[in-house]
């Protein structure tokens, strides 16, 4: 995901050279922040027992992976990025959710409020993807579709884990089903093409982002043969489809 991120960063956010030390501090901020949520995760007793084995194995490699990406993107944002007082204060709520995204507070962490995960999820994206790059470049951004996008990307991992997921989570799989959650995301993706076909030359990059698109569209047609367990790390792939298009058309 850290690489797909940089690479689909780069790609759209073509207006200023910083585009790329943008691109490689949220790179490391996922690096980080996953690692340190495996390892809160592992010391609470709350991973399955393949990952608590797998975790215990390598956990001197995630100390390491959780610690030194996470110093890095934030000495690169304070040299880079820091100063704004309205951007500043939206990168304290981004970490505040993901810290409380995993650590509890009282019997709930953020993820385990009834419905709420994907929401925390898509805010933070939509912050990091969208919000940042216009504020920091001046750079249009596809606001709505960047909306739908992060939601079609999100329910995927929902479907891996629905069966880990406590039930009372009541994430978009566990309320309508694996099937249904497919059909959700064909129609959305549908709804994104259609919208990019009529504003087609108001959306930077469209060609890219309707190429990623159609990729997402094929892939729910193939999901069962995937698995559901790995339907998500497909679908990951499209931020990196739609960003090395926008670049190969730019560069053309």
């Amino acid at each position: 995901m850290a690489l797909c991120s940089f690479i689909f960063l780069v790609g759209l956010q073509k207006e200023s050279n910083l585009s790329w030390i943008y691109a490689l501090m949220i790179s490391m901020g996922i690096i980080g922040v996953y690692n340190s949520h495996r390892l809160w995760k592992y010391g609470k007793n709350r991973l399955p027992g393949y990952m608590k084995e797998w975790t215990l194995v390598n956990k001197r490699s995630l100390y390491f992976l959780a610690i030194i990406p996470t110093i890095f993107a934030a000495l690169l944002y304070y040299f880079f990025f820091g100063g704004n007082p309205t951007q500043d204060l939206l990168a304290v709520i981004c970490v505040l959710i993901s810290v409380f995204y995993v650590k509890r507070l009282g019997k709930l962490s953020l993820r385990e409020i009834p419905y709420m995960k994907v929401i925390f999820v898509i805010l933070i994206w939509y912050f990091l993807f969208f919000v940042f790059p216009f504020m920091i470049f001046d750079s249009p951004q596809p606001w709505f579709l960047g909306f739908l996008f992060l939601l079609i990307i999100l329910i995927p991992s929902d479907i891996k884990d629905v069966y880990f997921d406590p039930k009372d989570m009541r994430t978009i799989p566990q309320v309508i089903g694996l099937n249904k959650s497919v059909k959700v995301i064909q129609f959305i993706v549908l709804l994104s093409i259609l919208i990019l076909s009529f504003r087609f030359e108001e959306v930077n990059n469209a060609p890219a982002w309707i190429f990623g698109f159609l990729y997402f569209l094929l892939l729910t047609f193939i999901y069962k043969k995937i698995g559901y367990k790995y339907f998500f790390v497909f679908a990951d792939f499209t931020f990196m489809l739609i960003g090395t298009t926008a670049a190969f058309l730019r560069y053309m």
